[in-house]
Parts: C-alpha cells; structure tokens; sequence
C-alpha cells in the first residue's frame, strides 16, 4: 500500500482580464531506490519540500515501469542513471546514480495538461497541481476515474479516487460488487469492504442465501460476527424469514442453530 503523508499547498485566485499564464515549472524533489523486494521490483521512496510544504511517499515499483532503467544498471558496481515512470496525471524524471542496488538523485514531475480537463468531462470537480501530483503517485489512470464513476457508486469524487487506492481498492474489486448489484453503495462503504476483508463473494453468497438487500452497516456486522450466509439462509429455511440482522447475530452469538 502507499504511504503518502500529507500535502500542503497554495492556490492563486486572478480576477480581471485574461493574461497568458507560462506553463508552471515542474516541481521537483530528490528520490532513492533500493531493490531488497523479491522478484521483479524495486522500492521507490520520493521526497518533496518546499517551504511549508513537505511530503514523502514510498511504493513497491515494478521494473518494467521505470523506462530506460535495466537490470544491468541496477545491479552494476555504479552507473549514472537517467529514467521516468509515466502516468496519465504527468511524469516523473529521474537522474542520479545506482551501485548495488542502492542510489539515489533527482526528479522533476511534469503535469500532463490534458488529464484534468479529462477529468472534467468524466463528471470530477477541477483539480490543482497538488492533486494532479497525487494522482500520478498513486497511480490513478483515466480508466481507473472512468469506470469508478459510471460503476453504481454514489457522488464519486476525487478524493474518493485517492482514498480508494490508498486503501489497495482497484477495478476487480469494485467490480465484483458491481455485477452483484451492489448498488447504492459510496466509496466509503467500499473502502469498509475491503478494510474488514469483504469481497464481492460474501456479498454475491448473502444474496443467493434469499437475504434482502441489506445496508453496507449490516452487511459488515454479518461479517464482524463471522455469520455465514449459510447460516442466514437456514435460519430463514426454518421458518424465520423476517428476523433482523440484529437478531440474526444474536441467535448467532448465543450458538443457536
């Protein structure tokens, strides 16, 4: 899971005639990377300060995502190394040098100029710089933003596209829920799911136990109780279909069968 401490920034207001803006310089920060992960990765850990702004993220990077960074150079006794990671938010440009497997340099992170307005269109509210720089850390691409907002959930909002990825939510999750019917849910309730190690099974072997449609609060104290939906379905097989959740947990508890 990424770690990401918080961002503090700035944002100008101009009011009055148009006047062309230049571009905004990259914004730029110093990096290190080691690969003491097994298999075909490395650890990145990117910092960033710049007055009262500070900010550290740290991720598990797949090789084959760093472009122009080989294993050679990796494992060499010391090379200078020049390499970027893309994203559809912007890029990240890194120089510096590697020996072993350890190193560390330099970055820029360049905003693409046409993902917010992207955003946009898909329904999301404008985004500043800071935001465009959090998308691109966690990895937020325009498919992940598209289908989130046209899956079911309600009121999806950028900061629910951060939240759902720092929380390791991605499209399989969600769309396990999502061809069970599992409407009506926020990105909240989603973010419980997963924290409380609900899956989209869980739900999908409620509704096929005859269970109504239950709240996301009902669903998660099922499984808080270690209630099985078979369980469920042969309380209600016996003749108590319209006992409450409430009520099904307690007979539960109480070891009642």
């Amino acid at each position: 899971m990424n770690r990401f401490t918080k961002i503090i920034g700035g944002m100008v207001f101009c009011v009055g005639l148009y006047v062309p803006v230049p571009a905004a310089e990259p914004l730029k920060g110093t990096w290190n990377l080691n690969n003491w992960v097994p298999g075909d990765s490395v650890h990145l850990k990117l910092r960033y300060s710049k007055a009262s702004t500070r900010w550290e993220w740290g991720n598990d990077q797949p090789l084959a995502d760093l472009q122009s960074l080989t294993a050679e150079q990796l494992h060499s006794p010391h090379s200078s190394v020049a390499f970027t990671l893309r994203r559809d938010a912007g890029t990240f440009s890194f120089e510096g040098s590697l020996t072993l497997g350890l190193g560390g340099g330099k970055y820029e992170f360049t905003p693409d100029p046409t993902y917010a307005t992207k955003l946009g269109v898909l329904g999301y509210e404008t985004i500043g710089e800071d935001e465009l720089l959090g998308m691109a850390l966690r990895d937020v691409s325009l498919a992940f933003a598209s289908e989130l907002k046209f899956s079911g959930l309600k009121d999806v909002k950028v900061s629910d596209l951060l939240r759902l990825k720092d929380h390791g939510v991605d499209l399989t999750f969600i769309r396990a829920l999502a061809t069970i019917g599992a409407t009506n849910l926020t990105a909240d309730d989603v973010v419980r799911f997963k924290d409380h190690g609900i899956d989209g099974e869980f739900v999908r072997a409620l509704k096929s136990a005859g269970v109504p449609v239950l709240s996301a609060d009902d669903i998660i104290k099922l499984h808080d109780h270690g209630v099985k939906p078979e369980y469920v379905a042969r309380i209600q097989s016996a003749g108590y279909p319209d006992l409450t959740v409430d009520q099904i947990i307690k007979l539960h508890d109480h070891g009642v069968d």
